[in-house]
């Protein structure tokens, strides 16, 4: 076998340009294959970094008749954990954000606001201090846990820092403990921090309908998904007969959690597996092709050792061995790619895929390189040695034999070359739809004008702006001093804000219609707005008036509604003076709260441009304060000198506690939500493109050789007369006719396939006949230039030189 393996290495070594180029051919299909398959093992096959994590659920809420998952009330969470017995621990959560310090030396960081047993469910010990215990869940547990990194950051990994008092959001918190280095949950941001969920909460804390924490559980011992999920719902079912006014409709379930934190993701991931594994198989057709030129090139020296007595598996074998070492050195020079892509994976993969900054080469990425040129040998250089390893001795060993090979060669090469083109035309028919979704995603309308907008996200810090009256003022005299500054045309604000990650829901019904009961009431969208905040977004007014000095916490309360909400609800009469029931208990006890319909503006979409609008509420700053706006400035330029600061200095006049975070300029916060779908089109089309020039490269390579090979035949076809435009388009007219095969292939091929690509696409279907015409086109045409450069070299074959050809 040794043997072998050096003979072999001897013979490649005497083909550097044919080594080289199988090398490089090799090493990008299989590199792309790894970097892919590494992003796959750590965010689908990889178990959660936690102790047993197969034992670890998600449990969410589901209302009658509505598809979207849920999150659930806090006194729900707790019915549910103290009442399970499937369920080991539970605890809830909900993302926070705060301030260290105070003025210039002050740290925005975000986190997590839970209850205790989260580190029992993540079987997690800190490696300074320790964490709080259930004792420590209430209003004034000010405590703080830190990640390790914020340690580092923050703190310079002072050691002593345990019991010390920090200012969070300007209130004295007492840090009690260090996670261990590298530990997150994946939640899909950056966590800094823990504290106990109570004190930033203390009203929504009481209220069952208060639906806004996230809960994860760890399954007792034995106890399948499928029976806690039943056990839950079974909760939930006595809790709807219990609590009627807050749990009719409401179901909870439990899906493992692993499932929930990926299965947004998955799809799109196993599409891109999908296509580097379609590149791989067009880079081992390539080779094969290559092999096979080769071997047939060869068919002499292999007559000759049949003829002193090797058998066919012995040249199989030889054969074989070149072809492992080619996968080898492939596989490693794959490896090194897939380093680099890796790195550039990571640094522009969307954020809001769940452990992309771990991907990392590791064992199981090596052993699945090393598994790839297994499989690249058994692909590519397979056939050749079985095709070239049953040589008729007689006529290879002639001496005007050129060893050209037979029928059985020439058709397994167009064979090659038919499966490289259908590929090809798979892979760019699924760019060329993600591309066109991805166009028709960035081209829609959002609803507003996003150009020269710019956002500032604001908290006013809880422990100066817990009261409404306060909150009110704060955001009224920023409000002011913004709309004066130079540049600025509107200033206003809204929370949450469009494509900011956030959203806020409320359940209500048509005063003089029946009511539908509670669980049955619909829910739409619900922003608070502050100032100019039409205006500064450009959307449009269509009925009545938005809101004005008029409107006060004393005077009535009024909505403006979007038209997607009058076409939903006031379909066939004009909403302006109706009432809307909000199903938020005021103060007067049981009784709903009253909304006077006063306006109709343009609708706009909120969460992705994906999704359509849908219908929405808008209530007055002045009556529904609150302690974070989502400031808008709508200036005269896109990048105005200056304005950043300026407004920063605003915000200092008002308050200098208030945290300063910067100017984000909307058009790149709606990026932020386009990046799932441009890193798909990105990717995929990187491959398609790859896979397409690998596929002009072998026809080029198979017409070349057929040509060099047919040199005697051109020779005689133009000494009887034939003319040199004769043979190219003799040479032309047997290229296209294998590449028509190809393209026909991978057109059935594409239409059959690129439907399980529906979910990712936008506005397109996957069988647009624009793209598979444009797709055959170009492929066509990169196919037809690389068949004519081969193909001319017979317009140039001399007659006479060709007849004494070898």
């Amino acid at each position: 076998m040794l043997t072998d393996l050096k003979y072999a290495l001897r013979m490649l070594a005497k083909a550097p340009g044919f080594t080289i180029i199988a090398i490089l051919t090799l090493a990008l299909g299989i590199g792309a294959n790894s970097a892919i398959f590494s992003v796959i093992d750590t965010v689908l096959i990889r178990p959660l970094p936690f102790s047993q994590p197969n034992q670890l659920i998600s449990v969410w809420s589901k209302v009658t008749n509505e598809a979207e998952k849920e999150t659930g009330s806090f006194l729900d969470y707790t019915d549910i954990r103290d009442q399970s017995q499937t369920i080991d621990s539970l605890f809830s959560y909900t993302l926070g954000a705060g301030v260290f310090g105070r003025g210039d030396e002050s740290h925005q960081v975000q986190g997590l606001a839970v209850t205790s047993d989260i580190f029992r469910v993540l079987n997690v010990r800190p490696f300074l201090g320790r964490t709080f215990t259930k004792e420590e869940e209430r209003a004034d547990s000010y405590i703080v846990v830190l990640t390790y990194e914020t340690w580092q950051r923050y703190f310079n990994s002072d050691r002593d820092i345990i019991g010390r008092q920090i200012l969070f959001s300007l209130r004295p918190y007492t840090v009690i403990g260090v996670m261990p280095r590298g530990f997150q949950y994946p939640i899909g941001v950056r966590c800094e921090y823990f504290n106990p969920l109570q004190p930033l909460v203390p009203k929504e804390i009481d209220n069952r309908g208060s639906h806004f924490l996230r809960l994860v559980g760890r399954l007792k011992e034995g106890v399948s998904v499928k029976q806690a999920s039943a056990e839950v719902a079974a909760i939930s079912a006595r809790m709807e007969r219990q609590y009627p006014d807050t749990n009719t409709g409401r179901s909870y379930y439990a899906i493992p959690l692993h499932d929930d934190l990926v299965g947004d993701v998955r799809p799109a991931l196993i599409t891109v597996l999908a296509a580097v594994f379609f590149v791989l198989l067009i880079a081992c057709a390539n080779v094969a092709n290559l092999l096979l030129a080769r071997a047939t090139q060869r068919r002499r020296e292999i007559a000759i050792r049949a003829a002193l007595g090797a058998n066919r598996s012995r040249i199989v074998w030889q054969l074989l061995a070149e072809g492992f070492i080619l996968a080898l050195l492939g596989a490693t020079g794959g490896l090194l790619l897939a380093w680099w892509g890796i790195d550039l994976l990571r640094l522009f993969g969307p954020r809001d895929v769940p452990r992309l900054d771990e991907t990392r080469i590791n064992a199981t990425v090596v052993g699945f390189t090393l598994g790839s040129a297994v499989l690249s040998t058994l692909l590519f250089a397979m056939l050749p040695a079985l095709q070239v390893s049953r040589p008729n001795v007689n006529e290879s060993l002639q001496e005007g034999s050129r060893g050209a090979g037979g029928p059985e060669s020439h058709r397994l090469r167009a064979l090659l070359v038919v499966s490289q083109v259908a590929l090809s035309m798979l892979l760019l028919a699924g760019a060329g739809l993600l591309i066109k979704s991805f166009g028709n995603l960035r081209g829609t309308n959002p609803g507003f004008d996003p150009s020269r907008v710019s956002m500032i996200d604001l908290y006013g810090p809880r422990t100066k702006y817990s009261d409404p009256a306060k909150q009110l003022d704060l955001f009224n005299r920023l409000q002011s001093k913004l709309r004066v500054l130079l540049g600025v045309e509107a200033a206003g604000g809204a929370m949450p804000l469009a494509f900011t990650g956030n959203d806020r829901s409320s359940s209500f019904w048509i005063a003089g219609r029946p009511d539908p009961g509670q669980g049955n009431h619909p829910n739409a969208s619900h922003l608070t707005v502050l100032g100019d905040y039409f205006r500064a977004m450009h959307i449009p007014l269509l009925a009545g008036r938005l809101f004005d000095d008029r409107d006060t916490k004393d005077s009535m309360k009024v909505v403006v509604i979007n038209d997607a909400f009058v076409r939903t609800f006031f379909p066939n009469g004009n909403p302006i003076g109706e009432h809307i029931l909000l199903d938020h208990r005021g103060d007067d006890g049981d009784k709903p709260i009253v909304l006077e319909v006063i306006g109709v503006a343009g609708s706009t979409r909120h969460e992705s441009l994906a999704i359509a609008p849908i219908p929405e509420f808008y209530i007055s700053f002045a009556q529904d304060p609150d302690r974070r706006m989502h400031i808008v400035l709508r200036t005269s330029a896109e990048k105005l000198s200056g304005l950043e600061t300026a407004a920063r200095n605003a915000l200092h006049d008002v308050d200098p506690d208030v945290y300063f975070p910067g100017l984000t300029p909307l058009p790149k916060l709606i990026g932020t939500t386009l990046a799932q779908p441009r890193f798909n089109m990105m990717l995929l089309g990187s491959f398609a493109g790859v896979a397409m020039l690998l596929a002009a490269i072998g026809i080029y390579g198979v017409i070349a050789y057929t040509v060099a090979q047919r040199t005697k035949e051109i020779g005689i076809r133009m000494a009887l007369g034939a003319q040199k435009i004769d043979m190219l388009t003799m040479i032309m007219r047997q290229s296209f006719a294998v590449i028509g095969i190809g393209l026909a292939a991978g057109i059935l091929s594409a239409l059959a396939i690129t439907r399980l690509m529906s979910s990712l696409l936008y506005g397109v279907s996957a069988h647009d006949l624009s793209i598979y015409a444009i797709v055959t086109i170009v492929l066509s045409g990169a196919a037809l230039i690389a068949a004519y450069f081969p193909a001319r070299r017979a317009m140039a074959v001399d007659p006479m030189v060709a007849l004494r050809y070898e």
